[in-house]
């Protein structure tokens, strides 16, 4: 799991989670968008990357700490190649010990445990092939840059407004 963070323990900014299966094709393109990410916002402390294989309940601390997460994964509902925003409401959560969340039930977690929930935005990638193997598909490829370029433009949508007076003060 790659992880980046500012190391402060109350962040308040956005986390991006790209996750899926790194040996099922065009299942890893949540976490290519997340390591593509990581280098876009590596010196931004305000957001933090988790590129991983799944969703786990340990994450719901993290979740419960921001203003905004951003879920990336694949998909494979609709034709090849196509991007789709959602926003991520809390749902149901799964009793007991699971290894099958969802971005829902993953907020309904922080909610239930931390007391505490984000805004959240899911973008998914219509995958072009899951068969076992460790690269993407051409047509994943391909819609990669604009799925990062959607994603970035979903984290910027969502930070703060800066006022006039951080901005002087930013470009001395």
């Amino acid at each position: 799991m790659l992880r980046r963070s500012s190391g402060d323990s109350n962040v308040t900014g956005t986390l991006i989670i790209g996750y899926g299966n790194l040996l099922r094709g065009d299942d890893a393109v949540g976490c290519h968008a997340a390591h593509e990410l990581e280098q876009h916002y590596r010196d931004d402390p305000s957001v933090e990357v988790i590129a991983t294989q799944q969703l786990t309940p340990e994450m719901a601390e993290d979740v419960s700490r921001c203003a905004f997460v951003l879920f990336l994964d694949a998909s494979s509902a609709e034709k090849p190649g196509t991007i789709r925003q959602s926003r991520v409401l809390p749902g149901n959560a799964p009793g007991g010990f699971t290894h099958q969340l969802t971005p829902s039930s993953l907020l309904s977690a922080a909610q239930q445990l931390y007391g505490d929930t984000p805004e959240a935005i899911c973008i998914t990638l219509e995958g072009c092939s899951f068969e076992v193997g460790n690269k993407l598909s051409g047509g994943a490829r391909l819609r990669l840059p604009e799925f990062v370029r959607q994603a970035q433009e979903v984290v910027e949508s969502y930070r703060p407004q800066k006022s006039r007076a951080d901005e002087i003060l930013q470009s001395q």
